[in-house]
């Protein structure tokens, strides 16, 4: 599943700075009123000039992080966050960001030692014990994310991110019925989420309740129709309850998005063997284990070429 990530404060005490012809401006409430309006370029700019001349500003090197971060740098805005830490490793506000950082480029480990530090030094607010459980749940420590993501609902019980978080930890830990309680929770919520749409047909499929879930599924596909992982799944859902022509169709236009989808033709050979054409069945299933010859546009591919867009690969963990 998708996790949910805060956006990353920059500094939760200080107020924006009141607007003032820029001549009176410091260079610092310059670069502040620039972070405020949006002007991540320009602030990021301004801040390494103050910061050329104050490197030992852990304020500055935080909000330069959280600059750059905006501007989806996210391994320079990681730099400047650890700089602020050497600086300030007490500072509640840069370990929060440090590990949102952390969390965005997947180092799940990291991103949970500042989490936890953070909670140390004075941060308790129910984005950050969600966090702690995203990163717990990432780290295949089941139970403990549970936890954390109680802790959180407790501060802010209507969060349909984190109760979907939640739910997702009780399906990974198998605990379907409590999972779909859940779930159903983050739907009233979050109506439209696609993650929550997915999850709830995955647990509603694990119970076998086929019929539930395929619903769910075309709606998570309606939102991301290129999202080859919930295309797979819709379509498997779809073979169970024997409606092999909507199978077929999904899993066509699956495989014109990816024509490699080795799942892809290995369902679609258990469909033409259910729709009794073997021969047909046979080739689905040479092409999944890759004993049908390359195509032309796949060697193009492999030899580091571009494909059309409608050949590119899209992944989707769900």
């Amino acid at each position: 599943m998708s996790s949910p990530v805060q956006n990353p404060a920059y500094s939760r005490d200080r107020q924006p700075a009141a607007l003032s012809n820029k001549e009176t401006l410091s260079k610092e409430e310059q670069a502040w009123r620039l972070l405020e309006l949006g002007r991540y370029p320009e602030a990021a700019r301004l801040y390494q000039a103050i910061l050329h001349a104050r490197k030992r500003y852990a304020a500055g090197w935080n909000n330069l992080g959280y600059c750059l971060f905006k501007m989806g740098k996210a391994k320079e805005a990681l730099a400047c966050y650890r700089k602020a830490l050497k600086l300030a490793p007490k500072d509640a506000d840069i370990l929060t960001n440090t590990g949102l950082c952390y969390q965005y480029l997947g180092q799940w480990q990291e991103a949970y030692h500042c989490f936890q530090r953070a909670s140390q030094y004075g941060a308790r607010d129910a984005e950050l014990l969600n966090n702690i459980g995203v990163c717990l749940a990432q780290l295949n420590r089941v139970d403990e994310a549970i936890n954390f993501y109680h802790q959180s609902l407790a501060l802010a019980p209507r969060q349909g991110e984190v109760i979907a978080n939640l739910a997702a930890a009780l399906a990974q830990g198998r605990r379907w019925l409590e999972a779909i309680e859940c779930l159903e929770m983050a739907l009233r919520l979050l109506p439209a989420d696609f993650s929550v749409l997915n999850n709830a047909a995955i647990c509603l499929e694990a119970l076998g309740k086929y019929y539930l879930a395929a619903p769910l599924y075309g709606r998570a596909l309606a939102l991301q129709p290129d999202d080859l992982q919930v295309r797979q799944n819709y379509a498997a859902c779809l073979l169970k309850l024997r409606r092999l022509e909507e199978a077929r169709e999904v899993l066509e236009e699956l495989l014109r998005l990816d024509p490699r989808h080795r799942d892809g033709w290995q369902l679609l050979g258990v469909l033409y063997e259910a729709m009794g054409e073997p021969e047909t069945a046979a080739g689905c299933y040479n092409r999944a284990w890759g004993l049908t010859p390359a195509s032309k546009e796949e060697r193009k591919e492999r030899m580091g070429l571009h494909a059309p867009a409608s050949q590119q690969e899209f992944y989707q963990q769900r």
